[in-house]
């Protein structure tokens, strides 16, 4: 029987995660040691094939507007953002929860999440 091709999803948090929090919300934060590790890994994993997909609360226009400057600035690449990839819409439908492989939010990375939001 022959292997079944499927999506591999990424999905990581925007604030604290890829930048740190900014006081001045929806002003973006800087780009620390580890939050620059975790866009590395973005990166590897979009040019390995896999979708990217952007998590965040910023849904106000202003708000995704400065998400997608920074993005862009710090070239860190992305498929979608706060949307889940055809395939998944497909099979489950529209939801606000995305469906991924690999989930990245520094509230759910243990050690590596204390010391982005310690010293981000």
């Amino acid at each position: 029987m022959g292997s079944i091709s499927r999506d591999k999803v990424l999905c990581v948090d925007f604030d604290n995660t890829l930048f740190t929090g900014s006081k001045d919300f929806p002003e973006v934060g800087k780009q620390r040691l580890l939050n620059k590790l975790v866009s590395m890994y973005v990166k590897h994993k979009f040019y390995k094939g896999w979708y990217v997909i952007i998590n965040t609360l910023r849904e106000t226009e202003k708000g995704k507007e400065q998400a997608i400057k920074a993005l862009n600035e710090h070239n860190i690449p992305y498929h979608y953002i706060n949307e889940n990839i055809p395939s998944a819409v497909a099979k489950w439908g529209e939801s606000r929860k995305i469906a991924c492989d690999i989930n990245i939010d520094d509230r759910n990375i243990g050690l590596i999440g204390w010391l982005l939001r310690r010293f981000g």
